[in-house]
């Protein structure tokens, strides 16, 4: 089934990226038919439907219907799929283009219900080609779960949508085991545990340990939170399927680059030991710095601003089988 994807413009790569790395991850193969500015078409072995529920950085989602020229050859690719006796009520950023794509389907026989359609027409115009599909809802709320609304806050707690990609950048799915070893309030379990992951976290500082269990309970997120040192996990966990960060230390101002580069070559060691072969490693630098990712091969990058001072680095790595 093609499937149409509403990117967001919030970074020019991670929206493309989190999309593969969900596709890869929910085991789902898929060939590429469309891509331009903030659109993907894909052409995905499955009919469901659930996995764009994931997906922070797209807007919208739609089963393609249409790719054509014109409106007319739109209207008619429309009239092949959907019943006459459906009400239909179209959306797009052009207010021209509903008008025209509504007037259409007027003369072809659809009758339109603005408040309450059968079905809702996603029609986009770009570079002289017409895309329209039937929407997908996604059902997310990043808003309602951002750091000011939780029990536990601290100032460096991360949005969740960053998180959310973080997450899926990791290549899991459902029941997979995800740790954090620098988990702080559990911005990153929070999204893993509402995906259905297995949620392990774990922090050298108490205060976040016990802060972190709240903010899941808050939740309804169920999750092995204990103190330990991200330096040694193998003395408190086994095996797990991805390794999900954003440590502490790297943005500390006291920090030095000799002391942070023996801090990271024993946190890559350390992850190393208690990921499965293939596994994920995503972790968060500051920019500018330049990893040794020893053992690991990285396979992307992006830098991400994640407010107007302060720009990272996104690493994923995978452990070689």
């Amino acid at each position: 089934m093609k499937f149409l994807f509403q990117l967001s413009g919030e970074h020019p790569d991670l929206p493309r990226a989190e999309i593969f790395a969900v596709l890869e991850g929910e085991g789902i193969s898929f060939e590429g038919v469309y891509s331009r500015e903030r659109f993907l078409v894909m052409d995905l072995d499955t009919e469901e439907t659930d996995f764009v529920n994931r997906l922070a950085m797209t807007r919208k989602t739609a089963r393609l219907i249409a790719l054509s020229n014109n409106i007319r050859e739109t209207g008619l690719k429309i009239a092949e799929r959907i019943s006459k006796e459906k009400t239909i009520a179209i959306r797009s950023r052009s207010h021209t283009l509903e008008e025209e794509l509504g007037a259409e389907l007027f003369v072809l026989g659809y009758h339109a219900d603005l408040e309450k359609p059968d079905v809702e027409i996603l029609c986009f115009g770009i570079d002289g080609k017409y895309l329209a599909g039937i929407n997908i809802p996604m059902r997310r709320d990043f808003n309602s779960r951002r750091p000011q609304f939780r029990p536990f806050f601290h100032p460096t707690s991360m949005h969740p949508k960053l998180a959310r990609v973080l997450v899926n950048l990791a290549r899991v799915r459902k029941n997979d085991i995800l740790l954090d070893p620098f988990c702080g309030t559990g911005g990153i379990l929070i999204e893993a545990g509402l995906m259905g992951l297995e949620i392990m976290g774990s922090d050298i500082d108490r205060r976040m340990v016990e802060g972190c269990k709240k903010n899941l309970k808050f939740f309804d997120i169920d999750g092995k939170i204990k103190k330990a040192d991200a330096l040694k996990l193998w003395r408190e966990f086994k095996e797990v399927d991805a390794i999900v960060t954003d440590p502490p230390y790297a943005r500390s101002s006291f920090v030095t680059e000799k002391n942070i580069g023996d801090f990271y070559r024993k946190f890559l060691s350390s992850a190393f030991n208690i990921l499965r072969h293939n596994g994920h490693l995503v972790l968060v630098v500051p920019k500018g710095y330049s990893l040794n990712t020893e053992k690991f091969d990285l396979i992307e990058e992006f830098q991400v601003r994640v407010h107007k001072s302060l720009t990272r680095k996104i690493l994923v790595m995978k452990k070689p089988s």
